[in-house]
């Protein structure tokens, strides 16, 4: 947890930021829905075997073996299939020159992300965590020492250092994370490979994938329709992208409590344990930290993006809140999105998903034929919070409808308490501060702490994340 929460924000907030500011806003503009686009269509090269083989391994670790086998076969088809309809819908869209040589680069990319990704789900199930971390962290910390070196070594920036960091930097955390699986697979009671195996994975999987697609298709579809349809597209995907970029790097606590709680929940459920202390103890942290985020860059949205940018702070500003309020209430659906999936229920999970892509791109579609294009991006930031808050307070209300109990109304508790205390530390620094640079920061910190007072949260959760009992669960 601290290497994630210490590298990848910093890599994001200060690398990837600077970048994105030296760039501009309208060339970032012009590759930020190449990257959505390739992040959209990640479902034909992954096809949801990443969470299939993490809940499939976390309930039979000796399944390692025949899992990777087959699952490497089931990649090796879905790859060309994945970069072919890639280029295929860019130039549909009406991408030429550059942005299809850009778009192709970024594809393999995701493919060796994806690669990354599949090997971390077999270190996840076999709750080898030290291991994961480090591969998680790797490319990274990498990227973080080769870019910023760059950018100090250079006033000006080209995209495709960025491109080919990011392949040289994946290349080497898929490395590592393979000899390790390599290590385990070894240990492991061989099992029997056939060619159909392949077959099979893709099928058992592709409810995770449909998951997987429907998600991207509300988180990422933004910036696509931005760039395409509004006027002055590129520049307002590019102030888009500033706030989304924030989004990013906080969204990674919420994804680093799901692939913690993933294989836990799975395990727990097929054990007969109660899960609810767990999962409702996860949603108080996530509410102390989303709500601090949320409530900071409502006060102080343009001294915040300032901390990381230098330009075009009041045209972003606007922006900002309600992609901060679209990841406090995302960074619930983490938790009880997760749960659903520990149980089994994708076919609701899928429902769910399908009811927010529908909603977001409608809304988009009519919000971008109304705006004049001034405030285009503003309105697909709410448009993206109120789906949001759609779709996962539909996943919460069914998952305390099957695990019912007195525990939920914890929940509700923190968020009233946590959220009064946020308001009042956020009027006092505006009444008497000028939330500028650190004074901004420690506002944020005062938000974060008053999750310490009594009756918020329960701090005690995350070292029952961490502790052996957790981490041996099967083994015992």
């Amino acid at each position: 947890m601290v290497l994630n929460l210490t590298i990848k924000p910093a890599y994001i907030l200060v690398v990837d930021a600077k970048i994105q500011d030296v760039l501009g806003p309208e060339a970032w503009g012009n590759f930020f829905p190449l990257l959505s686009l390739s992040v959209l269509l990640n479902i034909l090269l992954d096809a949801g075997l990443v969470n299939y083989t993490t809940r499939a391994i976390a309930k039979n670790p000796d399944e390692l073996n025949g899992h990777f086998q087959s699952g490497w076969k089931a990649k090796a088809i879905l790859f060309p299939v994945y970069l072919s309809a890639l280029l295929a819908t860019g130039l549909l869209l009406g991408y030429r020159g550059s942005s299809i040589y850009w778009l192709g680069w970024v594809g393999i990319n995701q493919a060796l992300l994806s690669a990354v990704l599949y090997v971390r789900a077999g270190l996840q199930g076999a709750a080898e965590h030290i291991t994961d971390a480090w591969v998680s962290v790797t490319d990274r910390a990498l990227l973080l020492i080769g870019l910023g070196m760059l950018l100090i070594a250079n006033d000006s920036f080209q995209l495709e250092w960025l491109l080919g960091g990011t392949t040289a930097a994946l290349s080497c955390s898929w490395l590592l994370g393979s000899l390790k699986i390599r290590k385990l697979c070894k240990i492991r009671r061989p099992q029997r490979d056939n060619q159909s195996a392949a077959w099979s994975h893709l099928k058992e999987s592709w409810p995770y994938a449909l998951l997987f697609l429907l998600m991207m298709t509300y988180h990422r579809i933004d910036a696509i329709m931005l760039e395409r349809l509004a006027p002055n597209g590129a520049m307002q995907a590019g102030w888009y992208a500033m706030g989304y970029r924030l989004f990013e790097a906080a969204n990674m606590v919420g994804f680093l409590f799901a692939t913690l709680l993933l294989p836990y929940f799975t395990r727990m459920l097929s054990a007969g344990d109660d899960i609810r202390p767990l999962a409702a103890g996860v949603s108080r942290l996530l509410i102390v930290g989303g709500g601090s985020i949320m409530w900071v860059a409502i006060f102080f949205a343009p001294s915040f993006l300032g901390l990381f940018y230098t330009s075009f702070l009041n045209e972003a500003s606007p922006i900002l809140p309600w992609l901060m309020t679209s990841f406090a209430v995302f960074a619930q659906g983490y938790v009880y999105s997760t749960l659903l999936t520990a149980r089994g229920d994708l076919k609701l999970l899928n429902q769910l998903a399908a009811l927010g892509a529908i909603t977001n791109i409608a809304g988009n579609a009519w919000w971008l034929g109304y705006t004049d294009g001034s405030n285009a991006a503003w309105g697909c930031a709410v448009i993206s919070a109120l789906t949001q808050v759609l779709v996962v307070g539909m996943q919460t209300g069914f998952a305390i409808r099957f695990h019912p109990g007195r525990i939920w109304w914890k929940v509700g508790q923190t968020a009233l308490l946590h959220s009064a205390a946020c308001l009042t530390i956020c009027w006092i620094f505006l009444r008497w501060s000028d939330a500028s640079g650190w004074s901004l920061v420690a506002c944020l910190i005062c938000c974060i702490a008053a999750g310490a007072l009594p009756g918020v949260a329960q701090t005690n959760t995350i070292w029952q994340l961490l502790s052996n009992k957790m981490n041996t669960f099967t083994d015992s």
